[in-house]
């Protein structure tokens, strides 16, 4: 019996033992002069094949900040990464150390909508669009304050003795949205279809919008051959057809209103700085049940397999996570077989946590996943070039 428990001991230290000489991997310290409270390496995953960029931001280096930007300065249209982050620094004002590519949206033309986004972006206190995966949302207030709760927009237009619900900002036409309001920074034009709704143009808007708005308005006019120019000084409210609502009749040229836009919880309306992703990673320390759950249920795990489960499937991923004193920016290469296969989000999951963060994001990956050091695109990208892109995460310095 004593021989018997030896065994069964041995047999558990050895296995502890090889789990502990197979976790983790190799880094390898990147621009070790580039900033103070900035770490960059490359982290090699040895528990499969796969190639890590990581930077790593002090939230107590006052000089080191948080910023998100768009492509070409509006919604429609794409740009590369490191096209954005050159843009932030001729600006003068602050220097990009570090960019990563940002959330989901519209990457193909999709009849004249190429570059919408699908997901939360404020940028410099301008609300460009909404919440949508309303849990995977990052932001960042004034006073440097991280947040990362579920998140809402409440949104109406007051037009005479009525109210009607505003439920999207600056997004192509999507099924469940029936009122969106469309500003400036969309483009030139609303792209919309005639068929579909009714748009109400409105004027003597105070821009930009803001996290917390509450302005007056007038109708300035009312289409029905959709694809309406958007006014500088205004927006365009676009109403499907398929809504019937008392409200519509009381929009006439000339009629005044107020248009009210709030985040909830209230702390949201004080932030800068917001990013929105799909899919919520990791909460209070631990790993979404959802990926756990599709993780365990896995039948046969293979390494670096490709899956039509994007959540299983090996692919080039990015993630924004942080902690009580770190913000991390993570892209993993993939697609690469000799050099990096990628990662399934529940893998992606883990190493953060190993990393140390407690709270993070999944941001758009694939081809998307880029990560670039002051002007240098240092990962490789599955496309064998850098992407054009919807937005962009950037680690900004003061300028000296």
């Amino acid at each position: 019996m004593r021989k018997f428990c030896a065994t069964i001991y041995l047999l558990f230290l050895w296995m502890a033992v090889a789990t502990i000489a197979q976790a983790g991997g190799a880094k390898k310290t990147l621009f070790p002069d580039l900033a103070q409270g900035l770490h960059i390496y490359r982290y090699d995953w040895d528990v499969e094949t796969c190639v890590l960029y990581v930077a790593e931001m002090s939230r107590h280096e006052s000089a080191l900040r948080f910023e998100v930007a768009l492509a070409n300065a509006q919604v429609l249209g794409k740009e590369t990464v490191r096209s954005m982050a050159n843009r932030r620094t001729h600006r003068g004002d602050r220097r990009v150390l570090v960019a990563v590519n940002g959330g989901f949206g519209v990457l193909g033309d999709m009849r004249g909508y190429g570059g919408v986004l699908e997901s939360l972006h404020v940028q410099d206190g301008e609300l460009i669009t909404q919440p949508t995966d309303t849990k995977a949302c990052f932001g960042v207030t004034e006073s440097g304050e991280f947040l990362s709760t579920p998140v809402e927009m409440k949104a109406s237009v007051q037009i005479g003795t009525h109210t009607l619900l505003l439920e999207c900002v600056n997004q192509r036409r999507l099924d469940g949205c029936q009122v969106t309001l469309y500003t400036p920074r969309l483009g030139e034009s609303t792209r919309t279809h005639r068929r579909r709704g009714t748009e109400i143009i409105i004027g003597g808007l105070s821009l930009p919008l803001t996290p917390n708005y509450a302005h007056p308005y007038r109708v300035a006019g009312i289409s029905r051959d959709g694809d309406s120019p958007i006014p500088s000084d205004g927006a365009v409210l676009w109403i499907s057809t398929r809504l019937k609502d008392p409200t519509v009749s009381e929009f006439n040229a000339g009629a005044d209103g107020t248009l009210t836009l709030t985040l909830s919880p209230p702390e949201w309306n004080r932030v800068q700085h917001a990013i929105g992703g799909r899919l919520r990673l990791l909460k209070n320390g631990k790993i979404n049940e959802t990926l756990v759950e599709m993780h365990h249920a896995e039948k046969r795990h293979v390494p670096g397999k490709r899956a039509s489960v994007l959540n299983l499937s090996h692919e080039p991923r990015t993630a924004l996570g942080y902690n009580a004193d770190t913000l991390f920016l993570v892209v993993a290469d993939g697609r690469q077989p000799k050099y990096s296969t990628g990662l399934t989000l529940y893998e992606l999951a883990s190493i953060l946590i190993e990393l140390g963060a407690t709270e993070a994001i999944n941001l758009d990956g694939g081809s998307s996943s880029t990560f670039v050091v002051d002007d240098t695109v240092i990962n490789k990208p599955s496309g064998q070039r850098e992407r054009e892109v919807l937005n962009a995460v950037f680690i900004t310095a003061d300028v000296p």
